[in-house]
């Protein structure tokens, strides 16, 4: 149930008995039911998240604490929706690399790599590793976010010789530190 402008309950928390709980989101004061204690143990799978959402939590408690980043987080946040909540949700999603572009990579300086890396907040860098056939690195370093504000291009630095059996590895990473990796044989 949800009460608007009413005097009686205006800005209540808590609960009433075991029965109702009263909470307070966006201005709104919501009464629910009680939740009801579970009696099965927590799977693997439960207990995951519950430690992924402890994390978060803190990740999002020292965002409120910093106040450059609060501002960020603030700036991006909707209605209802405050730095806090965005912080927890953006810690609990890694970023997505969802292509990459090779063609104008023949192995030579200057040649450039091409990532497309989303995250649901913001992705913070792009790192290319090169390595031969023989997984010795060739090279490594960042890519450079384009004009379009979602591709982010490597520029080489060194000759590769041998472009074919070459292992790229794209790691992109967002602001709470989540890291996703892809590789990718040429």
């Amino acid at each position: 149930m949800e009460l608007k402008n009413n005097d009686l309950v205006k800005g209540s928390s808590g609960s009433i008995g075991d029965q109702l709980v009263y909470r307070q989101r966006g201005g709104k004061t919501i009464i629910a039911k009680r939740p009801k204690k579970k009696s099965t143990p927590d799977t693997p799978r439960q207990l995951e998240v519950r430690e992924l959402f402890a994390e978060a939590v803190l990740y999002a408690k020292s965002v409120i604490d910093d106040a450059a980043k609060k501002a960020v987080y603030q700036a991006k946040a909707k209605a209802n929706q405050s730095a806090y909540n965005l912080a927890l949700s953006d810690f609990c999603k890694a970023p997505e690399i969802r292509k990459y572009n090779i063609s104008e990579y023949a192995g030579q300086i200057g040649d450039q790599i091409s990532i497309r890396a989303f995250d649901d907040f913001k992705v913070e860098w792009v790192r290319l590793i090169i390595k031969d056939s023989s997984d010795s690195t060739i090279e490594e370093g960042s890519a450079l976010l384009s004009g379009n504000k979602a591709d982010w291009i490597y520029t080489a630095t060194v000759v590769n010789p041998t472009v074919a059996g070459t292992k790229l590895i794209i790691n992109a990473s967002d602001m709470p530190g989540n890291i996703t990796t892809l590789e990718v044989i040429l």
